[in-house]
């Protein structure tokens, strides 16, 4: 199948408020003021998960262009009603992810809670920075599909059948790797001297 290209991939209208079967219908057929309806719709959240993964706004930035490139061209393919479109971006978005950081072969997650509290200290802030910086450390040295699983869950605050989805895992295997990837993070994060907090109880 020729690839199409559309000549523009960015969000720029406002979200019509059709459903996104009916984007799709309208993408297969050439539609490209749909394909920015799905990308105002959805580029944001498939961005913020391609950062958190590979921790580059440029990265980011090419891997959400690249997903709405895979709707453009897979849009005829889209077989309405048989799953949410949300979970599939997610899932194009996490593998094209894994290949960038197969390519690098290592690389950190972004750290959480980026925004330091106004009122902190200079010392309090550091102190926060520095143990950030700690679960980040932690969080490299994971495997990508357990990254992945703690980032979909606690940072993207998805539902487990939907984060299971985008892993193509059984709902029972996501909540497995889920529960392995806590324990390697707590163990990476004992070993270096500080203890996993913070992340409440078994799913």
């Amino acid at each position: 199948m020729t690839e199409r290209h559309p000549n523009s991939l960015a969000p720029a209208c406002h979200d019509g408020g059709e459903d996104d079967d009916a984007l799709m219908a309208r993408i297969a057929q050439g539609d490209e003021r749909a394909l920015r309806q799905v990308g105002q719709r959805h580029y944001a959240t498939t961005w913020r998960l391609a950062r958190r993964l590979l921790t580059s706004d440029a990265e980011a930035d090419d891997v959400a262009q690249e997903v709405l490139v895979r709707v453009w061209n897979h849009a005829g393919r889209w077989a309405p009603g048989r799953a949410r479109l949300s979970t599939w971006l997610y899932t194009v978005t996490y593998r094209l992810c894994v290949d960038r950081l197969r390519a690098r072969r290592h690389a950190p997650l972004e750290e959480a809670l980026n925004v330091a509290d106004p009122a902190e200290g200079v010392t309090e802030r550091m102190e926060r920075r520095s143990e950030r910086q700690k679960v980040r450390d932690a969080l490299a040295t994971l495997p990508e599909r357990q990254r992945a699983a703690l980032v979909l869950f606690y940072y993207q605050e998805m539902p487990g059948p939907q984060a299971s989805a985008v892993l193509g895992l059984t709902l029972r295997a996501y909540w497995s790797l889920l529960y392995r990837a806590r324990s390697a993070l707590e163990r990476a994060l004992t070993k270096g001297g500080k203890e996993l907090v913070g992340t409440g109880g078994e799913p």
